[in-house]
């Protein structure tokens, strides 16, 4: 496994259920162990209650601003805050912002990243 480096904006880019993901670092560049991406939502976008199965998801929030839940949890998440999600633990968010929200997402195991891989309509790069 070699090191590498992406600019801004590179790396796989999908629509995905209506955000755009660009995949920094998939499961396949990490042996399986995890998976980056930089993701943005539009004001306004929802993901309803969901769970993912025996991965673990959080995100550093770099601008905007969600509503979100996990478990019995809410929380108002704005730029800067960290966000844990346990494997099996249903969550969500609403983005409450005007702006778009835009978030770091690291998943572990990774499996997050092939299926937006294999669902999501791939983007032309930048």
């Amino acid at each position: 496994m070699a090191g590498y480096m992406l600019s801004p904006f590179q790396g796989a880019a999908f629509d995905f259920d209506g955000s755009e993901v660009v995949i920094k670092a998939s499961g396949q560049d990490t042996g399986g162990q995890l998976a980056v991406m930089e993701m943005v939502f539009p004001p306004g976008h929802s993901v309803h209650s969901h769970v993912h199965q025996g991965e673990d998801e959080m995100f550093l929030l770099l601008a905007g601003e969600l509503a979100a839940f996990c478990g019995h949890e809410r929380w108002t998440v704005v730029p800067g805050c960290f966000v844990f999600v346990p494997r099996d633990v249903p969550h969500g968010f609403t983005v409450t912002s005007p702006a778009p929200a835009r978030a770091l997402v690291v998943t572990g195991p990774a499996q997050l990243d092939q299926h937006i891989a294999d669902t999501g309509r791939p983007l032309s790069p930048g």
